[in-house]
């Protein structure tokens, strides 16, 4: 097997390790709440991607759009890393809740840093600059639902604390600026 194979492989199997080990940990009717964050959102989309180039490799071809899907999912997985690095570890002063459980470590550190390599390694060969707006998707799709479901609907508490003060005009445009760099760095490196 080629080494982005193995390394799509093991993006697959650490994810669904981490999603077991985070169903096992919660309580069932609390279940549908895992998915209101990014992180984990992100991992599986970036799981799915990985599937998806992993079947492709396998079947002896690498299509420009498997390709850029896997960009789609390692620039999301990337956001969850640099977002946890650089804001959140800062705001909370704490590896607790970040990186101290096994569901944790994997989607906030390990995933994101198999998928950069796999991608920077041996995925992103001939992909055009066309492919950078797509590294956009998920977070600009994550951030109207963050909107909808904490600024607008209230539904959801500002987990984030992205609307803390009603800053989200601030915390939407860094966002999406930090993003604009991570996909502009994942195509360009």
């Amino acid at each position: 097997m080629v080494p982005s194979a193995v390394i799509n492989e093991a993006i697959v199997f650490f994810t669904v390790l981490a999603m077991i080990a985070l169903v096992r940990r919660t309580p069932r009717e609390k279940l549908p709440e895992n998915f209101r964050y990014f992180t984990v959102l992100s991992n599986l989309f970036c799981a799915l991607t990985a599937l998806i180039l992993l079947v492709c490799e396998l079947c002896g071809a690498m299509p420009p759009w498997a390709a850029a899907l896997k960009y789609m999912g390692t620039a999301a997985v990337t956001v969850t890393l640099v977002t946890v690095f650089v804001y959140l570890l800062p705001v909370t002063r704490s590896l607790r809740g970040l990186l101290d459980a096994w569901p944790e470590l994997v989607m906030h550190l390990i995933t994101p840093v198999l998928a950069i390599f796999s991608f920077l390694g041996y995925e992103q060969e001939g992909l055009s600059a066309w492919i950078i707006p797509l590294g956009l998707v998920p977070v600009l799709l994550y951030g109207l639902l963050y909107f909808n479901r904490v600024v607008v609907a209230r539904a959801w508490e500002d987990m984030y604390g992205f609307n803390k003060g009603g800053k989200w005009k601030l915390s939407f445009a860094l966002m999406t600026a930090g993003t604009v760099i991570i996909a502009v760095l994942l195509w360009w490196l």
